[in-house]
């Protein structure tokens, strides 16, 4: 008698994978192909980074508030950067409407847009400070006002580019960022100590000019370079003394016949 066996039937298993322990593939995925068993090393390539041996409290590593200001300064930078007028543009009209749409006023903004285009005449102070960014628009703008004493003269603004990017470079840990003043003082006394200020002193008639609009009143006063280097000088003598801005000290100096000890001429 024959039987009839049935053919063999197989079994669909599915696929288990790497059962290696520890391994977490699952079926079907690709291989990982880190091998590296260093326990310290870090495949995302984020190696830890070097605590610096100098640096400015603005710099100081693992501070977020530091860190964002930082940020908020190199914004400002390229941003300002970004709105220098072309040398064919008509300037007053591109400022105007410059001025207009970031609501500043015109002498604010000309004087900011002065001060990002004297860093192109500061090559060493810019590449300082695009390694640490410390310089806002006051201290940009502080930077520019002082080397106008120096004129045109490229040899001179390049000693001045050398001395104050050294100047800004910092020398121990968490050290305090040079302020307005620390900055203003530096380069005055570098350009008086080595006589690179401008020796061109042709005789200027002192003008005074007061245009007055309802409640608001301008007033401007025209006169030779070195005269208005002193008066700014007390002015922001008097400024710093008295924490106030430039406006309200020269106020307090002519009505309040205050002195700040600056020795005149100097």
């Amino acid at each position: 008698m024959t039987t009839n066996t049935p053919p063999p039937t197989t079994t669909d298993h599915e696929p288990v994978g790497d059962t290696t322990p520890g391994n977490t593939r699952k079926a079907g995925e690709p291989l990982d192909y880190d091998t590296n068993t260093d326990p310290d090393y870090d495949s995302d390539g984020e190696a830890e980074r070097e605590v610096p041996v100098v640096f400015y409290a603005t710099n100081t590593p693992d501070n977020p508030i530091a860190a964002a200001g930082a940020h908020a300064r190199k914004n400002s930078w390229f941003f300002y950067q970004s709105l220098l007028p072309d040398l064919d543009d008509d300037v007053d009209l591109t400022l105007t409407s410059l001025a207009k749409d970031l609501g500043l006023t015109y002498s604010t903004l000309s004087g900011i847009i002065r001060a990002h285009f004297r860093m192109q005449e500061l090559p060493l102070v810019a590449a300082t400070n695009s390694e640490q960014w410390i310089l806002d628009t006051p201290r940009l703008r502080v930077i520019d006002r002082e080397i106008e004493r120096i004129g045109d003269n490229h040899d001179h603004i390049g000693l001045v580019d050398a001395a104050l990017a050294d100047f800004l470079t910092p020398t121990a840990p968490c050290q305090h960022v040079p302020t307005v003043a620390d900055i203003r003082r530096f380069i005055r006394d570098f350009i008086d100590t080595h006589n690179l200020a401008d020796d061109d002193t042709d005789k200027v008639e002192p003008t005074l000019n007061v245009s007055v609009h309802n409640n608001r009143a301008t007033m401007s006063l025209t006169c030779d370079k070195a005269t208005a280097a002193i008066i700014a000088r007390h002015i922001d003598s008097q400024a710093d003394n008295n924490q106030c801005g430039a406006g309200e000290a020269l106020i307090q100096l002519i009505l309040d016949d205050t002195h700040t000890g600056l020795i005149p001429g100097k």
